[in-house]
């Protein structure tokens, strides 16, 4: 990392600070923060002893981040790995976890898909337009969440109608030919509140095969379209009894490059007609009640989510002759029964019971000169859990909470979780003390479970994968102590938090001759240190950076390298020049870490490390207008996200946002 390189983001905080250090006031008084991802009840910030993050709708619109992959890389412990063109899929590593360990939720449904071969969540494609905050808990949570949440969990919270109606529309452009629209409603009439938005993201974009790997037809433009629109109304039917129904609707297509062939037998990764369409619909409503002096507090939930995929090529012309005809879906049934009791103003009681049924198909094939994979998959199953908790505070100084959970997932043996998260802060001082221990699990996906893909040669049977029932749940254990100390009578914080996990009998697919199944061979430990210094000297300027350590040590240790750096750097800052006029900057430094070669020559290669930095700025004309501008990638930095496949270069856009 070079000074060149921070230098570029610093030096707006730098003048700033020069700037303003003179006229520092004194700190703004601040209601408690809830975290909704804390449990079956938002809890206060100040009382959650497991590391979480939350980047909110103010964030989001402050450094102009363009959908969830760019808010999430200014997340500690997370590394956010596109595999191509924006709108491809897109993965998250938590804390070294594998990609499919860490649950994705939106409002509260789980977004992982059970189409995906290792049940992973794609990333790409969620607009930010409708999000109030996304909530990151790192650490086992299972006994709050059930599988896949070793890792950690996601949570993004959409935006709810408030006061008087009022419209919103934007439109940005820029180079790489990206044309960005969006319009929303919402408000409230009674007692009820709307929230409805619609967006529509289209980009030529960059062609991401690096020039090493093209071929003689030379350079493309990939491209990415995604039309997202999504709704929510809430209403309080009495003073007991409230509702809300929440419905989103994404459908994306990108070109992805996919690799081929010749008819000779040599590679080609330069594909100009590969392209990735995926469909995903949301829905999820819920009614809420408060009884017995508003001391019980139940919930029931219902959410249904259906993501497709579908994967096309056609042979060109003087390239490969591969042919593509794919199709996945997955789709998943969640219903809870969640209830929140206050025993005392000490402990606040929660507990509850869900049902979750997740299906799946596969479809179509691929031509690969000659050697077809058949996809022929059909599966479901269903899971019961029921899990309780307790949070607890002890005057003004102590906190901790406590949760147990019992899935019993189908055909498989149940599981136990629970966590335990005690806390103190000491207020003389301004220093608080947290320390975590859970356990946690992941049941194998319904492929690793059921898949059936058939290969044949030339019309002949060549190998088969087979799903192996008999599969045991990955499963983890871990904790972590952190420390935070305030200084500047508030305007300063720092903090270090060191965890350390351990995960067994996780999942990999084995070849026995030509054919292949899963098993359970891999065991992983992952450890490390989490760091922030956070300094906001004036109520203008505020600029934060963060530091994360991931050891890593697996029996398969080469393999589980693969995408995890073992050092990241985050850094962000934002001034409010004036009063409507806001300057911003993040940028991330990602160390070297191991990944695996899409040219397939040798086993695995070392990317060497490399910075990215973003700069925006906005400023409001009147208070129905504003305008934006914003450069990604300010250093043109040449990198590969995933290897083989180039991210954009310097990209600059502007935009204009009205609001009636």
């Amino acid at each position: 990392m070079t000074i060149k390189g921070w230098g570029a983001c610093a030096a707006l905080t730098l003048a700033a600070l020069a700037a303003t250090s003179a006229h520092a006031k004194e700190p703004p008084i601040v209601t408690d923060e809830l975290l909704v991802s804390a449990g079956i009840e938002p809890i206060p910030t100040k009382e959650v002893s497991s590391s979480f993050t939350i980047v909110t709708a103010k964030e989001i619109e402050k450094f102009q981040y363009q959908d969830i992959t760019d808010a999430l890389r200014s997340v500690p412990g997370l590394h956010v790995v596109p595999s191509g063109a924006r709108g491809t899929v897109t993965t998250v590593f938590t804390r070294g976890a594998n990609s499919n360990q860490t649950l994705v939720l939106l409002n509260g449904m789980p977004l992982n898909d059970p189409s995906f071969p290792n049940g992973a969540a794609n990333l790409a494609g969620i607009p930010l337009d409708n999000v109030e905050r996304i909530e990151v808990v790192r650490g086992p949570q299972s006994a709050l969440y059930g599988s896949q949440a070793i890792g950690g969990v996601i949570n993004i919270i959409t935006k709810t109608g408030k006061g008087e109606p009022s419209v919103t529309a934007r439109v940005e452009g820029g180079t790489l030919g990206t044309l960005n629209t969006y319009a929303s409603t919402g408000g409230s009439f009674g007692s009820t509140d709307y929230f409805f938005s619609i967006s529509r993201e289209d980009t030529a974009g960059n062609d991401i095969t690096p020039a090493r790997l093209r071929d003689a037809r030379g350079e493309e433009e990939d491209g990415t379209e995604t039309i997202s629109t999504s709704g929510r109304i809430g209403t309080q039917f009495n003073e007991n009894v409230s509702g809300s129904l929440f419905v989103q609707y994404t459908k994306a297509e990108a070109d992805t490059d996919a690799d081929g062939s010749t008819a000779g037998f040599v590679s080609v990764y330069q594909n100009f007609d590969s392209i990735f369409e995926s469909t995903r619909l949301f829905v999820g409503g819920d009614l809420s009640g408060k009884f017995l002096d508003n001391k019980w507090r139940p919930k029931l939930s219902l959410s249904y989510t259906d993501q497709q995929s579908d994967s096309s090529d056609n042979p060109d012309a003087g390239g490969s002759v591969y042919l593509d005809r794919t199709a996945n879906e997955g789709r998943t049934l969640k219903a809870s029964f969640d209830n929140a009791f206050d025993l005392s103003n000490q402990h606040l009681l929660t507990f509850g019971a869900s049902y979750t049924r997740d299906e799946f198909e596969s479809s179509g094939y691929r031509d690969l000169g000659g050697f077809v994979i058949t996809q022929a998959s059909d599966a479901e199953t269903d899971a019961f859990a029921v899990y309780v908790g307790d949070h607890m505070t002890f005057g003004d100084r102590f906190f901790a909470t406590a949760s147990a959970r019992y899935d019993m997932p189908e055909d498989m043996e149940d599981r136990f979780t629970f966590t335990l998260a005690p806390g103190y802060y000491h207020p003389e001082t301004d220093t608080r003390f947290t320390v975590s221990y859970g356990t946690g699990f992941k049941t194998p996906s319904l492929y690793q479970r059921y898949g059936f893909d058939v290969n044949t040669f030339g019309g002949f049977p060549s190998g088969v994968y087979r799903g192996n029932p008999n599969l045991d749940p990955e499963k983890s254990k871990g904790w972590e102590a952190g420390i935070e100390q305030g200084f500047l009578g508030g305007r300063a914080l720092a903090g270090a938090t060191w965890f350390d996990t351990e995960i067994e009998d996780a999942i990999s697919i084995v070849f026995v001759g030509v054919n292949s199944t899963a098993v359970n061979i891999d065991k992983l430990d992952t450890k490390g240190l989490e760091a922030f210094v956070e300094i906001n000297p004036i109520d203008e300027l505020t600029a934060r950076i963060d530091y994360t350590l991931t050891i890593l040590k697996s029996d398969q240790f080469a393999s589980t390298m693969v995408r995890r750096p073992r050092h990241l750097i985050g850094f962000t800052a934002s001034w409010e020049v004036i009063p409507g006029t806001v300057l911003s900057t993040n940028a991330e430094w990602i160390d070297i870490y191991r990944d695996v070669p899409r040219d397939g020559f040798g086993f695995y290669v070392d990317p060497g490390p490399y910075t990215v930095v973003n700069v925006a700025a906005s400023h409001r004309l009147t208070d129905n207008v504003k305008l934006t501008a914003r450069v990604n990638n300010l250093l043109d930095t040449e990198y590969e996200p995933a290897n083989g496949f180039m991210a954009p270069g310097i990209e600059a856009l502007a935009g204009v946002e009205v609001t009636f």
